[in-house]
């Protein structure tokens, strides 16, 4: 099945630690905007200070997340007249919806990505738009390059599952899948019997509905059945470690997409060059910070964001 939850959000951490690891991007903040002040804590003990706080996790950290956070905030002006931020927000909280609300949202979170909120969730959308669209720029990777390699799709998803008291057995779910395929056929509605029948919670609550798929997201038994598809066919009963599918294809056009969509579309194309060259994509960074006239006050943070900028082999040294 595919990672609904993940988001692969281009951030300067993804990029400097060499290897675009997608799964160490949970925000770390809720966005609220807080005052800190230097001293955080006075006692008799001695106080508790801003500088103890960051030196506690430790200098790469703290360098890393500086450096994200300001690239982050560059490309949001940058593209501050290109991108509707409020539209995408409005893309994210439907999305959110059509897994059943905030509450049942966070519960997948939780499950997928332990320690990321809705908010983190909603913020590294955000911040996955801008950062493609600089990308994609300087890759020059445009919407149809990404959408000819992602397919809209819905599925119904029976489960295997002999150990639960309401389980079912292998035999129990293939029948149930081929007679719900055969209900299909006939001409019944695919989004009503995926929202009544299929044991994909998340999926069902939207009509069965995955979204953008694109290679790599999906078990191969999946993907391969679902690639081979037309727009509007439907696939025969397709086996996975999940249970058993009823895979359809939508037809779904850029134009049609939101930039949520088309965003989540080209990150795969954007990491597989990123992998093919990640100097290159420190090349760019540096460029944009040239163009901002980036100084760091810091000088060890300075330092830190040097070497975590300089080339590859020689950071492997």
């Amino acid at each position: 099945m595919k990672k609904l939850l993940t988001t692969t959000t281009l951030s300067a951490a993804l990029i400097l630690s060499a290897c675009a690891n997608d799964d160490n991007n949970a925000s770390k903040s809720d966005n609220k905007e807080t005052k800190f002040g230097e001293t955080l804590v006075k006692s008799d003990a001695g106080n508790v200070t801003v500088d103890d706080v960051l030196n506690s996790f430790g200098m790469e950290e703290v360098a890393s997340q500086t450096f994200e956070l300001a690239l982050n905030k560059i490309i949001e002006d940058k593209y501050k007249d290109e991108v509707d931020i409020d539209k995408i927000k409005a893309d994210v909280d439907k999305e959110i919806e059509g897994y059943g609300g905030e509450d049942q949202f966070a519960q997948l979170l939780s499950q997928s990505q332990p320690g990321l909120t809705v908010e983190g969730y909603k913020q590294n959308k955000i911040a996955n738009i801008l950062h493609n669209k600089f990308f994609s720029e300087k890759l020059e990777i445009s919407d149809e390059d990404a959408i000819n390699g992602a397919y809209d799709a819905q599925h119904i998803l029976i489960k295997v599952d002999e150990e639960a008291e309401d389980g079912k057995t292998d035999e129990e779910a293939k029948k149930e899948a081929e007679d719900l395929l055969k209900k299909v056929n006939d001409g019944e509605d695919f989004s009503k019997l995926a929202k009544e029948h299929s044991d994909d919670t998340g999926s069902a609550k939207n009509d069965g509905n995955l979204g953008i798929v694109t290679k790599g997201q999906m078990v191969p038994e999946f993907e391969e059945a679902l690639f081979k598809l037309k727009p509007g066919e439907v696939s025969d009963v397709v086996k996975t470690q999940y249970g058993y599918h009823i895979i359809k294809r939508l037809d779904k056009k850029a134009e049609d997409m939101s930039e949520s969509e088309i965003a989540d579309a080209k990150s795969k194309l954007i990491n597989e060059k990123i992998q093919e060259n990640p100097n290159k994509i420190m090349d760019f960074y540096k460029e944009l910070l040239d163009e901002y006239n980036v100084k760091f006050e810091n000088k060890d943070i300075k330092e830190q964001v040097d070497k975590m900028m300089s080339p590859i082999d020689i950071q492997e040294k």
